[in-house]
């Protein structure tokens, strides 16, 4: 394994690979993420990407043209992707890739939040990328919904959107990625695309940090079908894509930063035109691991739903707060609202909100015992990190 300081992050990439074309060095895992890294950004501004027409596709190169600071993404990440898509589109790489068939959707009323965009590759290829959660709190609570429902919405039209853009296309093979509940969306459409695009057009779909699945979703024929062309990608400390189940293979990946903050992809450490792997995960990200997956497998399907509803019902005020920005806009006056919302709340819901913590309490204080006896370096340390877990998604 190569010492950290001969690694790079994607930045590096682009400036000591860039000038590689496709028909040089093949299509990889870092420009899977580099294109999902684009997908967060905003382009409602750009009619003309909406189109499904292949002839409208318009190159990287041009629609950052139109971009400003108005457009920046959309995700949870506090970083600027612009600067990222710029630097791609000035390279040889890059340069020529095209991009058609933007779609962003919201629908509260069905709890949906879905954004995907794609690209024409050089080589002949199409690439689905689907946007991760943003700050809607919509898109959150479908989050949680995957947690008990057989599928959510956003699954659901992942998959409607990747037959429709193959259709589009369809003298060019097909792969598929996304990062954090993009990933998730991916990895699902993969899974249920139909037998004949997964086994003959299919090249691989990439979830970069994205939850799993309920176990019925890796039983299925589908999954069997295209296992050996999922590629999952897992840094050392994230909490994010080890929620729900992992039986496909994964790969464990180093980061420049520690615990949540290894989610950002722009922080994944690169070795020539791969990842650096690591053997396994952290101790302490092991811990927080067994902490969510024994709390989740306690819950029934129903209190899992009551849970989320619950929840929801006081984050968004009776239904006044739609962003995490509004949330956090609203400071105390917020604080207050979530407050009285609960006070006002019956006193089934408010048990069932005091039992399900308590019993994810408990577990975190097992396992913090359990790791304790197993002499971890520092148990404080790994609390703080379990902590961490606990705020998560």
């Amino acid at each position: 394994m190569a010492e950290k300081n001969n690694t790079t992050v994607v930045w590096d990439y682009l400036r000591w690979r860039g000038d590689l074309r496709l028909s040089q060095d093949g299509f990889n895992e870092v420009d899977n993420l580099l294109l999902c890294i684009v997908s967060y950004i905003d382009f409602r501004r750009v009619a003309r990407l909406r189109n499904f027409d292949p002839s409208y596709a318009m190159s990287i190169g041009d629609v950052c043209d139109l971009l400003t600071e108005e457009d920046e993404q959309r995700g949870l990440s506090p970083e600027d992707y612009i600067p990222v898509m710029r630097a791609m589109a000035a390279t040889p790489r890059f340069r020529d890739v095209k991009m058609f068939a933007f779609e962003d959707s919201y629908d509260e009323e069905k709890v949906m939040q879905f954004s995907a965009v794609s690209f024409l590759l050089p080589d002949e290829s199409v690439f689905v990328a689907y946007r991760g959660t943003d700050t809607t709190l919509v898109g959150w609570v479908e989050d949680f919904n995957m947690s008990f429902m057989t599928a959510v919405p956003a699954q659901l039209r992942a998959t409607e959107y990747a037959v429709e853009v193959a259709g589009r296309v369809p003298h060019r093979d097909l792969r598929i990625g996304g990062h954090s509940k993009g990933g998730n969306l991916a990895a699902w459409a993969a899974i249920h695309l139909p037998e004949k695009l997964q086994t003959k057009r299919l090249l691989a779909a990439y979830n970069n940090d994205g939850p799993g699945f309920d176990k019925s979703v890796l039983e299925s024929d589908g999954f069997a079908r295209v296992a050996e062309k999922l590629h999952t990608y897992i840094p050392e400390s994230s909490a994010v894509g080890m929620l729900l189940e992992h039986t496909e293979d994964y790969t464990i990946i180093d980061s420049t930063t520690v615990s949540l903050l290894q989610h950002e992809p722009l922080s994944w450490n690169v070795l020539g035109n791969r990842f650096m792997y690591l053997g396994k995960r952290s101790e302490a990200a092991q811990l927080g691991d067994n902490v969510i997956r024994e709390w989740l497998a306690g819950l029934t399907r129903e209190e899992r739903q009551e849970f989320v509803e619950t929840l929801h019902q006081l984050l968004s005020a009776g239904g006044k707060i739609k962003t995490l920005e509004d949330l956090h806009s609203g400071g105390l006056s917020s604080g207050i609202a979530l407050i009285k919302e609960y006070a006002g709340a019956d006193e089934d819901k408010k048990k069932m909100l005091s039992d399900l913590v308590g019993r994810l309490a408990v577990d975190a204080k097992e396992e913090l015992r359990r790791a304790a006896g197993e002499k971890l370096k520092s148990v404080g340390e790994d609390f703080r990190q379990v902590l961490d877990k606990l705020r998560i998604v």
